[in-house]
């Protein structure tokens, strides 16, 4: 291991991107879209990218979780280089270690939603039994266990992103990724996912990185990014969501006792 590399590792850091730099060839010219961004994130945070549309914060995102290979720069998730591989080993990386939650989720439609959330164990050689079982707990967990036998499309936008958020889950993360899940769904039911968010984040101690415009969910998150124009132009804590936090810990204490 080259020191470069043992810099990085940080057991309280659960992600860590290093001047990433990244450009889009558009006919003869190069169009540059992020300048040097620098984040660490440790674990147990709840962290938003905010900023306008076209300001890199989704471009940021991917390169993060490792679709989108940067220009220069390198990403370290839990002290692992994911740019120093091959393409397979993100995938397979992804798949093991870091949970993803689309703004349009995919589903395959023969399946019902408990099988859809079940694949990601299969695909992991998980035996398919043992990965229902996973699955049906997790459903629970959502509160979606009365829609465990129906076809994920015949259910509402919400109650789909609900499923999208069990799924992510299956395989046990330390981190999940969550890209504008909001987007398409109404003010209530778009809350009530980001409540759904904040308190697995504080249950369970997962590190949620989560794109978003929408400036009224920025409480639900521990810590603010704000992207423009390619670069961060402010990073700060939420103390409204630590507030929040407290006061639920002050709950389970009495809940204990």
């Amino acid at each position: 291991m080259d020191v470069g590399t043992m810099e990085q590792i940080n057991k309280n850091i659960a992600i860590k991107a290093q001047g990433i730099k990244k450009s889009f060839k558009v006919g003869e010219d190069d169009i540059q879209v992020l300048f040097g961004v620098d984040i660490e994130i440790e674990k147990g945070e709840f962290v938003m990218l905010v900023g306008p549309s076209g300001c890199g914060k989704s471009t940021l995102l991917h390169i993060i979780y490792g679709l989108e290979n940067p220009t220069e720069g390198d990403v370290f998730i839990n002290g692992e280089s994911i740019w120093k591989h091959t393409k397979n080993w993100r995938a397979n990386f992804r798949n093991q270690k870091v949970g993803f939650i689309p703004q349009q989720t995919f589903w395959i439609k023969s399946l019902s939603v408990v099988e859809n959330i079940a694949i990601p164990a299969v695909i992991a050689g998980e035996p398919f039994d043992t990965s229902i079982e996973k699955a049906a707990k997790l459903i629970e967990l959502v509160g979606m266990q009365d829609k465990a036998d129906y076809r994920p499309y015949d259910l509402s936008g919400g109650q789909q992103q609900r499923i999208a958020l069990a799924r992510s889950l299956l395989l046990n993360p330390e981190l999940i990724i969550a890209d504008e899940p909001t987007g398409n769904l109404d003010s209530k039911a778009g809350d009530n996912l980001m409540e759904l968010l904040r308190d697995i984040c504080q249950r369970f101690n997962i590190t949620i990185l989560m794109v978003t415009h929408n400036q009224n969910q920025y409480k639900y998150a521990s810590r603010i990014i704000e992207v423009m124009d390619g670069k961060i132009i402010s990073d700060r804590k939420n103390k409204h969501s630590e507030k929040i936090m407290l006061e639920a810990i002050k709950k389970d204490k009495k809940k204990n006792v």
